[in-house]
């Protein structure tokens, strides 16, 4: 009987020891499972539970992915523009996360121009969590607009000054510092429509371009006098060949008419 017992028990123990080798769990690395009892405030277990779900495990795994790039993010040292000391220094940061490689390097060259005008990021206070490419839309067309604007003439119309003034509106919802491009605008919006000089020098404009469209009408007149003058000429040479020959036909024909039935 007690050998019996001794074999059951024997058996047990086998059995545990397998069941034991085939639930180990994998340890998280220190750093992860440091970082979530840091955040938690609660300890976490350094292994997975037995009999834990494959779902869960794959869920616990894209948890550790996304801490380690959260991680990465926060790992990005804060930097104020004042410590810029050359385009060569010169990174957009967007929530912790570099985005020069969205914009050319021209743009990019355009843009820390424009930062430096301010002394400021002027994505600084982008609303948080915007998608990176809009934000490089953004900074994009800002650049843009600040180039059209320093092109821009009194030919420009209203309608052009009203769509770059919408499109920084636009952008100044989502928090970028556009707010010195849109006054600029509008100073020269009204120095170019509502100024009494604006009106003279778009009459002006207006007057010499007008008397430019009519020197081009009269030079089309001109030539095309010339050409009628050398078709009536071409006309008369065949008029002064032709006349005898015509007249003494004309004369032959009309005996024939006349001649008796």
């Amino acid at each position: 009987m007690s050998n019996l017992v001794k074999k059951d028990n024997a058996e047990r123990g086998n059995t545990a020891s397998k069941s034991s080798k085939r639930k180990r769990p994998r340890s998280l690395p220190l750093a992860i499972v440091q970082k979530k009892n840091k955040k938690s405030g609660q300890p976490r277990p350094s292994v997975l539970q037995a009999g834990q779900p494959a779902e869960q495990s794959e869920n616990d795994s894209e948890e550790v992915g996304s801490e380690v790039l959260e991680g990465f993010k926060l790992s990005l040292p804060a930097v104020q523009f004042k410590d810029i000391k050359s385009f060569e220094d010169f990174n957009i940061l967007v929530d912790g996360l570099l985005l020069d490689s969205e914009l050319s390097e021209d743009i990019r060259n355009k843009y820390y121009k424009l930062c430096c005008s301010q002394n400021a990021f002027l994505h600084d206070n982008l609303i948080k969590g915007v998608n990176l490419k809009l934000i490089a839309g953004i900074i994009s067309e800002t650049v843009n607009i600040a180039d059209a604007m320093r092109a821009c003439t009194l030919n420009t119309s209203r309608d052009e000054f009203a769509t770059w003034d919408k499109a920084l509106k636009a952008s100044e919802l989502f928090g970028m510092n556009v707010g010195f491009l849109r006054s600029k605008l509008g100073l020269l919006l009204s120095l170019a429509f509502d100024s009494e000089g604006a009106t003279k020098t778009r009459r002006y404009i207006e007057a010499r371009f007008k008397r430019v469209r009519t020197e081009d009408e009269i030079r089309n007149l001109e030539a095309k006098l010339v050409e009628l003058k050398e078709t009536y000429e071409r006309y008369g040479a065949d008029v002064e060949r032709l006349k005898s020959k015509a007249e003494g036909y004309e004369l032959k024909f009309q005996e024939q008419v006349l001649a008796p039935w």
